[in-house]
């Protein structure tokens, strides 16, 4: 009997933790409906397709198929949209939330921008999850490779990039956005995708909350 012990403990273990993960999402998605409404957020079912194709364009996939769900937006001169990503290829799938807004650049080639939190310091740790985050995954946009951040940004809470090949950093992003992304890990994001016009924010952690909120007071310094 006591052989078994240790198994059982082990079985424990991962079922709490299974229903704490669940218990976790279940209070963040709660959490992140409410922001929504006391932003102003509102169904958009009509900007399902064009969510769709702005959402293929940025993340510039060819094998991965993307759905759009539960589309909401924040009506105004420049919209907000909040949604959830799914991508979806033959062999496995993914979700994400996001966030898409409108964004002036220097220019329209494609970019992303991995974040950290502050609270992960600059170090070993840091360095490993950029270096991770821009290896040359099948889930990384066809054109883009990993850009060498400028000295700069190097103990910063940028964790790494991907743009062009041979495309100079500063070319493609200005300071005053710069200052705005970095800021973006401190409430929930890791992915910052751009191309063309547009900007979406994407949730990292799912142990992370996603302050919609935030978000939204971040990158309207930007308008």
């Amino acid at each position: 009997m006591l052989t078994y012990a240790p198994i059982a403990l082990a079985g424990l273990l991962l079922a709490g933790l299974i229903v704490w993960s669940v218990m976790a999402r279940r209070r963040s998605s709660h959490d992140t409906t409410r922001a929504l409404e006391a932003l102003g957020f509102s169904p958009c079912p009509d900007r399902k397709e064009w969510l769709e194709q702005t959402v293929a364009r940025l993340e510039d996939d060819s094998d991965v198929r993307y759905e759009v769900r539960h589309p909401k937006w924040l009506a105004g001169e420049s919209p907000v949209y909040y949604y959830e990503r799914h991508a979806d290829t033959d062999e496995d799938s993914s979700a994400e939330e996001q966030v898409l807004c409108a964004v002036k650049r220097p220019s329209a080639e494609g970019l992303v921008l991995i974040v950290k939190p502050t609270s992960l310091s600059p170090g070993l740790a840091a360095r490993m999850l950029g270096a991770l985050a821009t290896s040359p995954w099948d889930s990384q946009p066809d054109g883009l490779r990993r850009l060498d951040l400028p000295p700069d940004l190097r103990e910063t809470n940028l964790l790494g990039a991907l743009g062009p090949p041979g495309a100079s950093f500063y070319d493609l992003v200005d300071s005053p956005t710069l200052s705005v992304v970095q800021g973006l890990g401190d409430a929930g994001a890791m992915f910052v995708r751009f191309r063309d016009a547009w900007c979406s924010i994407a949730r990292g952690s799912a142990q992370m909350p996603f302050r919609v909120d935030e978000i939204v007071a971040r990158i309207r310094s930007l308008k």
